[in-house]
């Protein structure tokens, strides 16, 4: 298809979103026409350095908006960076290809923020997340797994015949001592326990979005950033196209969808006028909708990230180490297990009582097999100054459930395409409470577990700080955390559904405008977004295919 002016549908953002929900449209309506309009550059559907895992080094490259927050009181006054895509595919050319799903509590609470609306249900996301997926095994519950999707849902233990990780048998001996028990599909219904860790990697290649969902037929503008969505009307007013940083109009004949991510959609938004009134009017930007939730709700996995000492790396347990040089080993995430885990009652009690959680979202957290914490640890030291040698494995222990929320804004700039971050990570005293036993729960695997006392000599600080032991205080625990605890980057819920965009995903207040991405979550999933994002899209598709 010719680029043109005039077209059916524009999708601002052709990222996991964006690319999804422009080839899905255009199965279901063959005779529209849909515009892509990405920022960033194509990488091509053959670029290495996007497919394979070493790309992990493109963080920060060309590819990554790199977005700063602004200093942080909560985190020691750092600032965050950010990852997110700057490219055709987005965060798919970046991430590590994690695959899992929340449980069903937290999507029941996004249909309960749309007065029971349960499309947005577990049960009524659950047919778009199996179509989603092919799982691996043909055997597993067709009534949890799909098994025609385009996405090859597969266990690093089980991906190829030689990825076989030495440390596997020692780690999981390690969480048993600890109480945790095995869960074979973390995928019916509970993620609690200790799992496989899933991955949607192809032949040693990512998967990219662009790639999964064919963008044939549609019309695609890399290299393209979006300055200003434009509107028509008093009262409801209608979403008419978009104006291009470079000054061009286009125009839609039916619907404008952002699909910018969850960092930069409140920035547009906010910029064409639709937001909190005041914050406009201190800009100077024209009020089209008043809509002061738009940016308000942000959150992220807030993680902390440890490495460990192997006692002696010349038996070859972590990548580095000449004997795990097989292509295979880097064919996709080099870890085992997703370690999944509640809070004990008292302790979550405690928390909830000090934030003042009450009524129904106290209940809903309380409920039994509601995860708060997540860890993986991972064969390889997974960031510079630590070494890559074989000698170090690292331990990314991230909160499931976080209920902190930060903000995102505009620049100083109105036209600048860098938001103003105000992340406000681990502010509540739930997010304290779940973050400090889960760290306490990964030292006592590592250090003081029989199975692994052979294997791991002690944990590796960062430079000028003390290392973390056993008998290392709630306090110590705490100022680890604040002092070098990062975003996971799984950023959601800048636009949430119920707040900023209805059940149909219609921006309130405006027409023919929706939003399809991240931002719309109304409350975290406890597994890594990607899988849920991919499922929103498919019925966000249907959704406006039946509106078409």
């Amino acid at each position: 298809m010719e680029d043109s002016t005039v077209v059916d549908y524009i999708i601002v953002g052709g990222g996991l979103s964006g690319c999804a929900l422009a080839s899905l449209l255009r199965r279901s309506l063959p005779n529209s026409s849909i515009l892509v309009l990405e920022a960033g550059q194509d990488p091509g559907p053959e670029h290495d350095a996007v497919t394979i895992f070493g790309g992990f080094s493109l963080q920060g490259s060309a590819l990554d908006w790199h977005f700063q927050t602004a200093p942080t009181p909560s985190t020691a006054n750092r600032t965050h960076t950010l990852v997110h895509g700057k490219t055709l595919g987005g965060g798919t050319v970046l991430n590590y290809g994690g695959w899992s799903r929340g449980d069903d509590p937290d999507y029941d609470a996004w249909a309960a923020k749309l007065r029971g609306d349960a499309r947005w249900s577990y049960a009524g996301l659950l047919p778009y997340f199996k179509r989603t997926e092919s799982f691996y095994d043909t055997n597993a519950s067709a009534e949890k797994h799909g098994f025609d999707g385009p996405f090859k849902v597969i266990p690093t233990n089980a991906s190829h015949a030689s990825r076989k990780y030495p440390l596997r048998g020692p780690l999981e001996q390690a969480w048993k001592e600890v109480g945790m028990r095995r869960n074979l599909d973390p995928f019916a219904n509970r993620l609690a326990g200790l799992s496989d860790f899933y991955e949607i990697w192809e032949d040693g290649k990512r998967r990219p979005s662009y790639l999964a969902y064919p963008l044939d037929g549609v019309g695609v503008r890399t290299s393209t950033p979006v300055s200003q969505i434009l509107f028509e009307g008093d009262g409801a007013p209608r979403a008419t196209g978009v104006k291009l940083s470079n000054g061009q109009v286009v125009k839609a004949r039916k619907e404008v969808i952002i699909s910018g991510g969850t960092l930069q959609t409140p920035r547009l938004l906010l910029r064409s006028g639709v937001g909190d009134p005041s914050v406009l009017y201190e800009r100077n930007i024209p009020l089209v909708q008043a809509l002061p939730s738009v940016g308000q709700q942000y959150y992220d996995h807030f993680a902390l990230y440890q490495w460990f000492k192997i006692k002696d790396p010349s038996r070859g347990l972590a990548l580095g180490h000449p004997n795990l040089s097989d292509p295979a080993f880097v064919a996709g995430m080099p870890t085992d297990f997703s370690a999944n885990e509640g809070l004990p009652q008292d302790i979550l009690e405690k928390a909830l009582d000090e934030d003042g959680v009450v009524g129904a979202e106290r209940e809903a957290l309380l409920r039994p097999g509601r995860v708060f914490v997540e860890t993986l640890i991972v064969y390889h030291a997974l960031a510079p100054g630590f070494p890559s040698d074989g000698s170090v494995v690292c331990a990314s222990t991230l909160l499931t459930l976080p209920s902190s929320r930060g903000r995102i804004s505009l620049s100083q700039d109105i036209d600048s395409p860098t938001p103003h971050i105000e992340p406000n990570y681990f502010t509540t005293a739930l997010d304290r409470a779940a973050l400090i036993h889960g760290v306490r729960r990964v030292l006592k695997v590592m250090l003081g577990t029989e199975a692994l006392k052979d294997y791991i000599e002690t944990e590796l600080p960062p430079p000028g700080l003390a290392p973390l032991t056993i008998e290392s205080s709630d306090k110590e625990i705490e100022e680890r955390i604040r002092a070098v605890g990062v975003a996971h980057h799984h950023a959601m819920g800048s636009c949430p559904m119920g707040e900023v965009v209805d059940g149909d995903l219609r921006v309130k207040g405006v027409q023919d405008l929706r939003i399809c991405d991240a931002s719309v979550f109304p409350n975290p999933v406890g597994g890594h977004p990607m899988a849920s994002l991919y499922g929103v899209v498919e019925q966000a598709a249907d959704i406006i295919a039946a509106s078409a």
